[in-house]
């Protein structure tokens, strides 16, 4: 018969041996083998097991793209220009996009950038975007059309592991024509 102190475990000592572990993406574990012997309250009969796990496939990591538009608007009166393209991801992500633009001027280079644009994607089909700004690092330079140079960087953090994630910084000549 068990009695009312044979039920917990006050103190105890043993051990607990890995055998084989295979880990994913970030420290997921996708396999573990392992041994365990305890001896309770100073018994020295211990109980032992055997630990075998196998976890399905990891999800995958977030990859995110970034594709500009070559071809752009400017408002003569303004000079605000509006700019795109899209982005692409693999699972659901919420992309922070941050476009700028440069246009070297004969007296001046108009240069501006638009922060915090959040675009949500999909996986299976390009989400396009959309900024519209003005040149708001040199305020005595303003958009003209002609050639530019359009860059863009975006971020989103993988909601599947402890990691944010970005598109490199992309590049592109662009033509800025009269809206």
């Amino acid at each position: 018969m068990i009695g009312e102190t044979d039920r917990c475990c006050n103190s105890s000592t043993g051990s607990f041996t890995v055998s084989h572990i295979a880990y994913g993406p970030y420290g997921y574990i996708r396999e573990l083998d392992a041994t365990f012997e305890q001896y309770c309250n100073g018994s020295t009969v211990p109980a032992r097991g055997e630990v075998h796990a196998r976890m399905p496939e990891p999800p995958a990591e977030l990859a995110i793209g970034l594709n500009l538009n070559t071809t752009g608007t400017v408002d003569t009166r303004s000079g605000e220009i509006t700019v795109g393209g899209t982005v692409t991801c693999n699972k659901p992500a919420r992309i922070n996009l941050t476009p700028s633009a440069y246009q070297i001027q004969k007296r001046a280079t108009a240069t501006g950038v638009y922060e915090d644009l959040i675009v949500l994607c999909e996986p299976g089909a390009p989400a396009p975007w959309t900024a519209s700004f003005r040149s708001n690092i040199d305020p005595t330079a303003s958009f003209q059309p002609g050639t530019a140079t359009l860059r863009g960087v975006g971020r989103a953090d993988d909601r599947d592991y402890p990691v944010t994630v970005d598109t490199g910084f992309p590049s592109t000549e662009i033509t800025l024509v009269k809206s």
